[in-house]
């Protein structure tokens, strides 16, 4: 019955090893040996932290991913026997994924088990990345790579509510393409989505990184500045319109200069972002209303 046991070990496709209690290895099985890339000879009677420290020298068999070994063995130790059983995953250098499992019994021995899991790793890596996918295609305008404006209303209203429990400043820019119809009328849509792609790699040039920046509809976009109060957001929208002046569009051998209006409203205490945003967006009719391409700060009294 044992020599049925050890050859049902020796020659199962998962790895399995024995460690007595000084931590020799003192029974390991093929695929053992190929998931640590030592010779089966070599790694029988090896200790555990040699096997490691030669998988680290060697770049080879288990991935060993740190800049201290021996700290990396002081807390390996540590975990090992710490529990009558435990599992963990592990990979190699040669990019397999096992699902490994130690059992300590009273004597101190210890019992691995490595099964391989590399095909549901490699499912569960690509079903992170289309989930990942889907959420920045429901977060991100498609057009112009920026945030849209479901993102904006969810990330808007988080920082409204710091800003105001801590009591620090924060200002919220609306802006308007000048003229954007007969950009369209008189040059074509392709011409219009180059102009939307356009002016959002210049305002993301003067924003950092952290500012939220969103298209919040049409040729319309809107700047969360946290810390950043009214004057000072002022200076923001003119380094933008400049950068629009000094930089102008070039669409099939034509120089097309675009333009911005901006609203600005700076956070009142109590504040809601629907409020807020209506106060930018009072300041931006009145900025179109005062010949276009400036800036009209929102008065702080109600609408």
């Amino acid at each position: 019955m044992h020599k049925m046991l050890v050859d049902f070990l020796y020659n199962s496709g998962d790895g399995y090893g024995v460690f007595d209690a000084k931590d020799q290895l003192v029974f390991a099985n093929p695929a053992l040996a190929e998931i640590f890339a030592i010779e089966l000879e070599q790694l029988t009677g090896m200790s555990f932290a040699n096997i490691i420290r030669r998988c680290h020298q060697q770049k080879s068999g288990l991935l060993i991913e740190t800049t201290d070994l021996d700290d990396w063995l002081l807390y390996a130790g540590q975990r090992r026997r710490s529990v009558p059983f435990r599992i963990f995953e592990a990979d190699t250098v040669s990019g397999h994924w096992y699902l490994m499992s130690e059992q300590c019994n009273a004597q101190g021995a210890i019992l691995l088990h490595a099964k391989d899991i590399t095909e549901q790793k490699r499912l569960q890596f690509a079903l992170q990345q289309a989930e990942q996918l889907l959420r920045n295609q429901a977060n991100t305008d498609v057009l112009t790579g920026i945030a849209n404006r479901r993102y904006f209303m969810q990330q808007a209203g988080k920082v409204l509510k710091h800003q105001q429990r801590t009591g620090a400043a924060c200002s919220l820019l609306m802006l308007d393409i000048d003229h954007f119809k007969q950009l369209n009328d008189a040059h074509g849509h392709l011409a219009g989505d180059k102009a939307l792609r356009f002016i959002c790699e210049h305002i993301q040039s003067q924003l950092r990184n952290y500012d939220l920046f969103a298209r919040y509809g049409g040729e319309e976009f809107v700047i969360l500045l946290a810390d950043i109060a009214a004057a000072e957001a002022v200076q923001v929208a003119e380094r933008i319109q400049q950068q629009l002046a000094t930089h102008p569009m070039s669409y099939r051998n034509k120089t097309l200069p675009i333009e911005l209006s901006v609203g600005i409203a700076e956070l009142q205490p109590q504040q809601s972002l629907t409020e807020l945003l209506q106060h930018a967006d009072k300041a931006l009719y009145q900025a179109k209303a005062a010949g276009r391409n400036c800036c009209i700060v929102a008065k702080t009294s109600a609408l």
